[in-house]
């Protein structure tokens, strides 16, 4: 675990002095490799389909990762608006964390639509795409979330029902976020998305690390699920499926997430924000796969 790759010295301009950098964070790093291996497969599959060619499925990739990572502040930010109360600036300060990722799903879901509608480009089949890239880029980009402590899971049970504090009593899968030493030359490695009460000596479900694998299981059933009869000559149909499967995807994943100790409750429902969230998702994926299935395959 890596919260930052390296850092850049900037001791050297005219406002930085022996203490001051610039660290390349590998949450940062992984979001753009997730990026870019999900661009890469969503403009390999719009190229085959002739309907955008390589830069035009980036340019397209790049504004859904514009409006993702601001509608995905932006819910942050009203679900926690007394942390931002007084200091509006803050609001713009991503790389401090905070991204909820059913915002940043919905806000690029309006903007693609409303992008492909101006276009006049078959929107269902540029989805389609979109959710193979988007299950990839997850799958990538979780283990961001990973090295940087965010996301982190709940802590690790006895069997006596108390949490783990011990390496020799816990499993094999556990993690564990240090906190800095004392005195530290290395201060800025510290895992700051991760509370105090859930770092060292307690031992953590690797919740990002079941995320990513989800997702890359997610992406497998997805190829299979395009292979299908029912799929074929049917735009749509691996949209519907992403709508279907992510939701009970993330649901389950949120069980080993560390949302109660956060004391997140939706409503007094005992469900995590996810989770609550997924439920009308699924029902979209639902709506849209019976209008899929209801109209005739187009022929190839």
């Amino acid at each position: 675990m890596l919260p930052v790759l390296f850092r850049i010295p900037l001791s050297w301009t005219p406002w930085g002095d022996e203490s001051s950098y610039f660290p390349i964070r590998m949450f940062g790093v992984m979001v753009i490799l997730g990026f870019l291996a999900g661009t890469w497969l969503v403009g390999r599959r719009l190229e085959r389909q002739r309907i955008l060619d390589r830069q035009q499925t980036f340019d397209f990739c790049f504004y859904l990762l514009a409006s993702g990572i601001a509608g995905s502040r932006l819910l942050y930010v009203l679900q926690e608006f007394d942390q931002f109360r007084g200091k509006a600036l803050r609001v713009f300060a991503i790389w401090e964390g905070g991204l909820v990722w059913y915002g940043g799903f919905a806000a690029a879901a309006l903007f693609a639509f409303w992008w492909l509608a101006k276009r006049k480009l078959p929107v269902l089949q540029v989805t389609d795409a979109a959710a193979l890239g988007l299950a990839l880029a997850l799958a990538i980009g979780r283990w961001g979330c990973f090295f940087a402590g965010d996301d982190y899971g709940a802590k690790i049970l006895g069997a006596d029902g108390t949490p783990i504090t011990s390496a020799d009593a816990a499993p094999w899968y556990d993690v564990q976020f240090p906190h800095a030493t004392e005195g530290s030359p290395w201060p800025h490695y510290e895992y700051g998305e991760t509370p105090a009460s859930l770092r060292a000596p307690y031992w953590l479900h690797p919740a990002q690390i079941y995320m990513s694998l989800a997702n890359f299981g997610l992406l497998a059933l997805l190829f299979v699920a395009g292979r299908l009869r029912a799929a074929a000559g049917r735009p749509g149909f691996i949209t519907a499926t992403y709508l279907l499967l992510y939701p009970m995807v993330r649901f389950a994943s949120e069980l080993w997430r560390g949302d109660v100790d956060r004391g997140v409750d939706v409503m007094g429902s005992g469900l995590s924000f996810s989770q609550a969230f997924g439920i009308p998702v699924f029902l979209c994926g639902v709506m849209l796969m019976r209008s899929v299935l209801g109209k005739p395959a187009r022929k190839a």
